[in-house]
């Protein structure tokens, strides 16, 4: 089969809430995604019990979300859901190129879905067959938001990746290339539990005020060494007085008062001092009110962080294999629209090195050293003591090094906008690689379909 226009493929990551598309891809970058809608559907019963699903509500609608926590929980309304995108790109190219132009061209059209891990074989199946039979595409790919994230990394063969959705997280160790489905853990912590914490301690703000301020550039996550470097007090109490100069940090400082005060008010007069530095700080919510918060603005991620890192522990204390669990923890993924906060990825990488990272104790250490060099040969001993490379013997305890995994500087756009949405961005660079190839069979295509069915899925599935 020859290969698809790039400028034809379809590519799908639908969440929770919102669903991301993208129809066709360039020659030379990567663009961010620029298409979102809800993840929604409007359904109706008639006269004989039948539902009858729509895109817009009525009356007598019900509104339905087919997607919930990652999982598909109405399997009907998700493949009308998908056809409402299918039909409406059909229809925007159709009137970009004129009411006759409904053609080979435009029929042709590859679709591409990042799926979720919870979605069953006979989900994804029936996926497969609604693309094929119902919307009568002619190439389809199905790939799970972890792979989906590796392949944007660089094709990394052991990772964790960790996915932040609005009410819950998924931890998702990859092996040698494969997600490990029966280790992958989920804990109802995500976005929301950074609203409910701030609800609680801002109860003076509506629900969109906080979603608001949440997603401003003024809320972030500081890090237990800026926190110690700053002035100011940062209590999760909110009846404590969170605008206060912490008078202790300045007396440990060591620094005189008077140049303390000095220096913040002639930050403040040149209008360069930091978010961090600052009593309160305003920000617009999406009412275009202007609105100001104090040191609250800093706090409401701890106790997702603190959930995250405790159930990754969990989740990769499972794998015995010390070198790949290495690998593991040295390329940690964090995706998801809540890791966009600024410090979020930082502090919780610090979490994890805090509550995770194995160090050996120095008598063991020159104990084990000791040990190992005493097994060793007189050629073998003249070696490690001619390149000083005795402290390089292998410890066996994991994770030795916790860190994050390098996001790929090959991609400006992305970098500008950030990778929160990464695995979309896996998605582009595979579409693009197989659909755009000689060869059919790095995808499920409409000769191989039609001669084996649904099935033939899991014959090009990663």
């Amino acid at each position: 089969m020859a290969p698809f226009r790039l400028d034809s493929i379809l590519i799908i990551y639908p969440k929770s809430q919102t669903t991301v598309v993208q129809f066709g891809l360039h020659d030379d970058v990567f663009l961010v995604p620029d298409m979102e809608f809800p993840t929604r559907v409007f359904k109706t019963i008639n006269s004989d019990g039948v539902p009858i699903y729509s895109s817009s509500a009525t009356e007598t609608s019900q509104e339905i979300h087919p997607i919930e926590n990652g999982s598909i929980v109405d399997l009907e309304a998700f493949l009308f859901f998908l056809r409402l995108i299918y039909v409406s790109i059909l229809s925007k190219r159709s009137n970009l190129k004129g009411p006759d132009s409904f053609d080979a061209e435009l029929s042709n059209i590859p679709v591409f879905i990042v799926t979720h891990h919870s979605w069953s074989q006979f989900q994804l199946e029936s996926i497969v067959q609604f693309l094929f039979e119902a919307l009568r595409v002619n190439g389809a790919m199905l790939l799970s938001t972890a792979l989906s994230s590796t392949y944007a990394m660089g094709s990394l063969q052991n990772c964790c990746v960790i996915d932040i959705g609005t009410a819950h997280t998924d931890i998702i160790p990859v092996v040698d290339y494969a997600p490990l489905v029966p280790l992958t853990s989920t804990i109802p912590y995500g976005g929301n539990t950074i609203n409910e914490n701030l609800a609680r301690i801002l109860p003076e703000l509506s629900g969109n005020t906080i979603e608001s301020l949440k997603k401003s550039s003024i809320f972030e996550v500081l890090s237990d060494d800026a926190k110690k470097s700053s002035a100011f007090t940062f209590h999760e109490n909110p009846e404590e007085d969170e605008g206060a100069l912490d008078v202790a940090a300045i007396v440990t400082s060591g620094r005189d008062t008077r140049e303390i005060l000095e220096e913040r008010e002639k930050q403040k007069k040149e209008k360069n001092i930091k978010n961090a530095q600052m009593e309160k700080n305003t920000f617009i919510d999406d009412e275009g009110n202007s609105v100001t918060v104090g040191k609250q603005r800093f706090q409401g991620c701890d106790e997702l962080i603190n959930r995250i890192s405790d159930r990754v522990g969990k989740v990769l204390d499972q794998i015995d294999d010390v070198i790949k669990l290495r690998a593991i923890w040295e390329n940690i993924i964090i995706v998801g629209g809540t890791s966009s906060i600024q410090g979020f990825k930082d502090v919780l990488l610090g979490k994890l090195i805090k509550d995770h990272l194995v160090t050996e104790p120095e008598e063991e250490r020159s104990k084990r050293e000791q040990n190992a060099m005493e097994s060793l040969t007189v050629k073998q001993k003249n070696k490690f003591m001619g390149s000083g490379s005795v402290s390089n013997l292998e410890y066996v305890q994991a994770a030795t090094v916790i860190k994050a995994a390098r996001y790929p500087e090959y991609f400006p756009e992305w970098k500008k906008y950030g990778y929160a949405k990464i695995p979309f961005l896996g998605a582009q660079v595979i579409s693009k690689q197989i659909f755009a190839h000689s060869k059919d069979t790095f995808y499920l295509s409409r000769e191989i379909y039609d001669l084996m069915g649904p099935s033939s899925l899991w014959d090009v599935f990663f």
